[in-house]
């Protein structure tokens, strides 16, 4: 039995993820295109194949000093938990939460065909830094189109949960 929709719709596993090549300020274009919040988890597609995660809060703290934070290119960035992904087919949602617990953050990246379709946040700590979007969007930059970059969003919780159970988010093309 695969992991549940249910439990990957769950308000804690709200995430985007981007390609390597994108930069802080597209990340964030795309979390304003989605209709994220500060507190949702940034996946990035690395190079190797694997996952990067943090959350948009905890970007806006590492960079907030840096005047040119909107144009960090986010593949390779230090300061990313390498997540643990699986895919959504392998297990069913108890040990998939379990092994959640027991991964890197507390998060694991559920896939289809390589392609996030969900992520399962079990250490959600409430306290830490609270942004505001206004400040995350600063963090941003410019205004950024993101028909002009491709294909740098992957997916989101909202394309997934659009997206029917067994076929992959695909990439969104602007």
């Amino acid at each position: 039995m695969p992991i549940s929709d249910e439990a990957l719709q769950n308000a804690k596993n709200n995430f985007i993820a981007v390609s390597g090549e994108a930069t802080v300020g597209q990340a964030i274009a795309a979390l304003q295109a989605e209709g994220g919040q500060p507190w949702w988890h940034l996946l990035v597609k690395q190079d190797d194949g694997s996952w990067g995660v943090s959350r948009f809060t905890d970007l806006y703290q590492s960079l907030e000093r840096m005047s040119t934070a909107s144009e960090v290119q986010l593949g390779g960035r230090r300061g990313l938990t390498t997540a643990t992904a699986v895919d959504r087919d392998s297990m069913e949602t108890k040990k998939a939460q379990a092994l959640a617990l027991k991964s890197p953050g507390g998060l694991l990246v559920v896939t289809v065909a390589g392609m996030p379709v969900g992520i399962l946040a079990e250490k959600v700590s409430r306290g830490g830094l609270s942004i505001s979007s206004a400040k995350l969007n600063d963090l941003g930059g410019k205004y950024v189109n993101l028909k002009d970059y491709g294909s740098i969003l992957l997916s989101s919780s909202r394309i997934a949960g659009r997206s029917k159970p067994d076929a992959p988010a695909g990439n969104l093309k602007g």
